[in-house]
């Protein structure tokens, strides 16, 4: 539960540091926070936890969701 909650914290804190990124023009910094953010997301779910919807819209921009339903729904 622990490691859970960890990554909940880091997922918040990345989510601000982006935001202080974008806001001075991005680049370099930005895209190694995206894929920081990715990581911590893909953990998370991973461990079974609940990823912040915000955190999910900035890794899976509308759409993602659709196409990925998709394959949930495809026999195997």
């Amino acid at each position: 539960m622990q490691m859970i909650e960890a990554l909940k914290t880091r997922i918040a804190e990345l989510e601000a540091e982006l935001a202080r990124a974008a806001s001075v023009g991005g680049g370099t910094a930005y895209e190694e926070l995206m894929d920081d953010l990715e990581r911590h997301v893909e953990e998370l779910e991973a461990r079974g936890g609940d990823v912040p919807k915000s955190a999910l819209a900035l890794v899976r921009p509308a759409g993602d969701d659709e196409v990925e339903d998709q394959f949930d729904n495809m026999p195997i």
